[in-house]
């Protein structure tokens, strides 16, 4: 499960590690946010059908185009892996509309007895990765046009396990055009992209309680605490 991350890598960053530029509509969305969670509008990478990339503003919480209310964005917040080529709010999205988030870190907790105790993940070759995610458009009766996305998940390597089952799919760098692709359908061949990322490679730690808001942010978010 992936339900909060961290990005505060600025546009020009992101820019020029995706190779996309923004769309006027995202120019808004550059905010340093140490805390994301659902809910929230953010960017994301994509690929047009011309096979254009661009960094667009977006939702976080699919809302599938066939959905007759928002809803559904309380609950698909993630999408596992395994799921994308069966379940019907994923099935069309991983066809056609698939996309890229920016993230510098994301958060896990451990439970213990009645404690949950935030940890905060990252990478350690790279400051700014991206996580695969699909998007969708959706339309409500009244006119409303809302994009908003989900973040892949998979299961956790040997670094996570311990904190959660499920961790996000994150892409390596050379492979974000061919997940980006629309003109990529072939689920076996998207689908091995989608690995738990090598263990050996990241790093946790405990991070303050403060995160557990939604409300919270700051720097003090993702920067290490001594265990008690």
């Amino acid at each position: 499960m992936c339900r909060r991350y961290a990005l505060y890598s600025g546009k020009k960053e992101i820019e020029e590690h995706f190779g996309a530029e923004t769309r006027e509509h995202a120019e808004d969305s550059y905010q340093p946010r140490y805390n994301v969670a659902p809910g929230e509008i953010m960017p994301v990478v994509l690929m047009s059908k011309t096979r254009e990339k661009g960094v667009g503003a977006l939702q976080w919480g699919l809302i599938p185009r066939e959905a007759p209310d928002d809803s559904a964005a309380r609950e698909l917040f993630n999408a596992p892996s395994e799921e994308l080529p069966k379940k019907a709010e994923f099935k069309k999205p991983f066809q056609r509309k698939r996309c890229i988030i920016p993230a510098n870190g994301f958060f896990e907790w451990k439970q213990l007895d009645s404690v949950s105790l935030p940890f905060y993940i990252r990478l350690l070759n790279r400051e700014l990765f991206g996580i695969a995610g699909l998007f969708d458009k959706w339309e409500s009766p009244d006119g409303e046009v809302r994009y908003t996305y989900t973040i892949v998940t998979t299961p956790a390597n040997a670094l996570v396990q311990p904190l959660h089952t499920r961790m996000p799919a994150i892409l390596q760098p050379e492979d974000y055009d061919f997940w980006l692709d629309p003109m990529n359908s072939d689920p076996e061949e998207l689908n091995e992209l989608l690995q738990p990322y090598p263990t050996e490679e990241m790093a946790t730690y405990r991070v303050t309680n403060k995160v557990n808001s939604e409300e919270s942010q700051g720097e003090e978010l993702i920067l290490p605490v001594m265990e008690k």
